[in-house]
């Protein structure tokens, strides 16, 4: 005999049987035959027994359908429709019953795969100062120009070099200083590919004459052997023993900032003295656009990594507003404007004082 749990187990079966038989008898036509005769086609009777259908009653006071005694609604109302729905889910599977993965989810995962995260955006590096934008090829070949008459008159003899022992530095490190702007500029420059070469002869000028032995006959020949060979290159030619110099560099690695701030001065007094006046500015105006390049080319060097004060902030704020002025001064040239010109000039003035006071002055 069998107990209650073996009953309720015989009467899940049976329903589960009678269930399957009311999808699959009229569906897919069971054992049913076609007969041919006489251009006629006639269904056969079902077999015995095929025709019995579950009973489908109501249960108690609930109101629910049951078939064999199990609630009718834990069945598909549609279980074809259901078995044919081939819509994917976002874990890339087939939807099932209650939105499940269908175990068609090659991942194994029955989840919705989380959204990727939105990329972070692009910053462009910010690369190196466009030196064209702040000084132009004929300024720049202009002021190394001037720099080489500077030098031929204190390179003449050994007395004129004696007597300049403590200008030549400053002309030297403007000059190798140029020359590596040459370097990076984008403009043609005819001896471009060799200006390492006037940077690195330059700078053995500047040892010698800053060396406590500057004053002496040896120290004249080796300052104007690389001064000629300088010369040289200047006019396409090739010098012979040229150093062993790497063509890129860093302003810190070779110039000193005290140099560049002494050709800042002397621009600055140039300035005042040929530009002070309208009639003075409309005058040397060639000039003055020129010597304002120059003041935002060295502004700009003192904000690269490494060189200058620029890890001060007061000192970044001096060196950018100094460069920006002489930018002011150099729009304000051909514009034939002196009034703007004046004013950005006090305000180059002005920097300088303001920097100096702080870090000259300690």
């Amino acid at each position: 005999m069998m107990g209650p749990f073996g009953r309720a187990i015989t009467q899940y079966s049976i329903a589960f049987v009678l269930a399957a038989m009311v999808f699959v008898l009229p569906g897919c036509g069971g054992d049913r035959k076609k007969t041919e005769t006489a251009g006629k086609s006639t269904k056969s009777k079902p077999k015995s027994g095929s025709s019995t259908k579950p009973s489908i009653t109501k249960a108690g006071d609930e109101g629910r359908r049951t078939v064999g005694g199990i609630p009718f609604d834990v069945y598909f109302e549609n279980p074809l429709g259901e078995a044919s729905d081939q819509r994917l889910v976002a874990g890339g599977g087939v939807v099932g019953p209650a939105g499940t993965d269908g175990g068609m989810n090659t991942g194994g995962n029955t989840t919705p795969s989380p959204a990727e995260p939105e990329p972070e955006p692009v910053v462009a590096s910010a690369g190196g100062p466009n030196w064209s934008e702040l000084i132009t090829v004929e300024e720049l070949l202009g002021e190394v120009k001037s720099i080489r008459n500077n030098l031929n008159s204190r390179m003449v003899n050994f007395g004129a070099y004696k007597r300049s022992t403590l200008e030549i530095p400053v002309f030297g490190s403007t000059l190798a200083f140029l020359a590596d702007i040459a370097r990076r500029h984008d403009g043609e420059v005819k001896w471009k590919e060799k200006a390492h070469f006037i940077r690195a002869l330059a700078i053995e000028m500047v040892d010698v004459t800053s060396s406590s032995t500057a004053g002496v006959k040896k120290s004249y020949d080796k300052v104007n052997e690389s001064y000629l060979k300088i010369c040289d290159i200047l006019d396409s030619n090739d010098p012979p023993e040229l150093p062993e110099v790497e063509a890129e560099a860093d302003f810190v690695d070779f110039v000193e900032m005290g140099y560049l701030m002494k050709r800042l001065e002397r621009g600055e007094e140039w300035l005042k003295n040929n530009t002070g006046s309208e009639d003075s500015f409309n005058e040397n105006g060639p000039l003055a656009q020129r010597e304002v390049s120059v003041f935002a080319a060295i502004s700009e060097s003192f904000m690269t990594e490494g060189f200058g004060y620029n890890e001060y902030e007061d000192f970044a704020e001096w060196a950018n507003g100094m460069r920006d002025a002489a930018k002011a001064m150099h729009k304000a040239v051909p514009a034939k404007a002196f009034n703007e010109f004046d004013e950005a000039r006090s305000k180059i003035s002005q920097s300088c004082t303001a920097c100096h006071g702080v870090h000259r002055n300690g």
